[in-house]
């Protein structure tokens, strides 16, 4: 495509940042003091960096104003009057801080992408991450089903191991118009650090429609990665819905991005999913839906009857469409 984000910066560490963001778009990095005005004229969007604006300030020909600028700054400058005067002068319609308002950042430049890409994380709260594995392999089994195109990043070593629970599932069969599913799973007993699930993200978004990511909340490195993310999934089971830990990881995923969605699991006959929702409600949570998938004679009923209800799967794939970009066109 021809429109292209330009980023105005001299430092490899906000490029890096910044490319996890462009994913289906074109990013230029330009450092401030090889900034051409063609470059400044035809992007769609301009980011720069705050440590270069007064460079870019200081020119002896001031630049052209012009729509779409936005400045990054770093969380620990957001209080440092010269950001806005900077801001001001060079007609940035935001104040970002990265990653703190990555969101805000993401959401602008996937208005730019003409089919833009979804990437979407599971958190489970849970120490065992079955029901998440399990939530992981629904999702993947109901996209294929529906024909569209999925990457997947294991990044979450569990007892349930994902490549089994995918193998084992019941599902539908693709649909006609090909769906397809692209997997990177974790080799060991350790999550991959947080570099390589950045550099697979960024790779697989720009080959996919939907990305998933499975990956473990309790992992320092894992917040440092939900910055790129454009949906969390939390899915609990319905005992644990308002637990510290559940609360802990929903806080968190809130804080990484604006959308994010409880899913609850019914795990016994007498459980009351709904009951379980209103208190998630009641607790502050967002976005909620509930399943109660049968029970199954196993020994993790709940994590079974997730991956043989067909149902259930697109009923979760559902959330995903949701929350799904629509579809623009750069003018």
């Amino acid at each position: 495509m021809s429109c292209f984000v330009l980023l105005i910066t001299d430092l490899t560490t906000m490029r890096r940042e910044i490319e996890q963001y462009a994913r289906g778009v074109r990013l230029v990095a330009r450092p401030p003091h090889q900034l051409a005005r063609e470059d400044w004229n035809r992007a769609a969007l301009v980011l720069i960096d705050a440590q270069a604006a007064p460079i870019l300030r200081a020119r002896p020909h001031e630049l052209p104003p012009r729509d779409a600028v936005m400045l990054l700054a770093d969380p620990e400058d957001q209080d440092e009057p010269d950001l806005y005067r900077h801001a001001l002068a060079l007609g940035a319609a935001h104040l970002v801080t990265v990653p703190d308002g990555s969101g805000v950042l993401r959401k602008q430049i996937s208005m730019l992408v003409e089919r833009p890409a979804l990437m979407v994380a599971v958190l489970d709260p849970d120490p065992s991450g079955e029901v998440g594995t399990a939530s992981t392999a629904s999702l993947a089994l109901a996209g294929t089903a529906a024909g569209e195109h999925l990457g997947l990043i294991d990044a979450r070593p569990t007892r349930l191991d994902l490549h089994r629970a995918i193998q084992r599932a019941r599902h539908d069969p693709p649909a006609a118009d090909s769906g397809s599913l692209r997997t990177l799973f974790v080799i060991d007993s350790q999550p991959p650090p947080e570099d390589a699930v950045r550099e697979a993200m960024t790779d697989l978004a720009r080959r996919h429609a939907v990305t998933l990511l499975h990956l473990d909340p309790h992992q320092a490195d894992t917040l440092a990665t939900l910055g790129g993310v454009d949906l969390i999934i939390v899915p609990v089971r319905a005992r644990s819905v308002t637990a510290p830990a559940t609360r802990s990881v929903v806080a968190a995923a809130c804080r990484a991005t604006p959308h994010v969605h409880v899913h609850v699991i019914g795990d016994a006959a007498d459980t009351d999913v709904v009951a379980a929702v209103a208190a998630g409600i009641g607790a502050g949570y967002p976005s909620m839906t509930g399943g109660g998938p049968a029970d199954m004679p196993h020994e993790s009923p709940d994590v079974d009857a997730q991956l043989g209800d067909t149902n259930h799967h697109r009923r979760l794939w559902e959330v995903v469409a949701r929350y799904r970009p629509r579809t623009s066109h750069p003018a």
